[in-house]
């Protein structure tokens, strides 16, 4: 609809309101499970994730399954936990949804998602070498 040169018609429901694209981001995610349960319960919970990040254009670059330990103190009356890390790249939309799947489950005892910034320290570091590594080079060459 039209008024006045003002389209008053809702956005298209498949695209953001201000045409961006969401970026991808690197994430690390720890999760703990209850120590009674098999592994297999665990390889379940690393499929799972897999599928919704597969829903949200993502992937896991890393599993680092740490093993059962022992808690700092105890979580829903365990004192251990089968603890496993997940590093992955996926649009920042997933979160919520990986959030609502561990907080539903009843094995998992605890979670943690959070940014992966580090890579972004080391790139920026590397690219400020460069930087200087160049401005020296065009130096020296202009002083001979």
């Amino acid at each position: 609809m039209q008024l006045k040169g003002i389209n008053l018609s809702p956005p298209d429901p498949g695209h953001s309101v201000r045409r961006e694209v969401c970026p991808v981001r690197k994430y690390e995610l720890v999760f703990i499970l209850k120590a009674d349960q098999p592994e297999s319960e665990m390889e379940a919970r690393v499929q799972r994730t897999a599928a919704i990040l597969a829903e949200h254009n993502g992937e896991i670059t890393k599993q680092d399954h740490w093993g059962i330990r022992r808690l700092a103190y105890e979580i829903e009356n365990q004192d251990k936990g089968n603890y496993m890390l997940l590093k992955f790249k996926s649009d920042e939309t997933v979160v919520k949804d990986l959030d609502r799947a561990f907080r539903l489950d009843d094995m998992i005892l605890r979670h943690l998602i959070v940014k992966d910034e580090e890579w972004q320290e080391r790139n920026r570091a590397a690219a400020d070498k460069r930087r200087r590594a160049a401005a020296e080079a065009k130096e020296a060459s202009a002083n001979d």
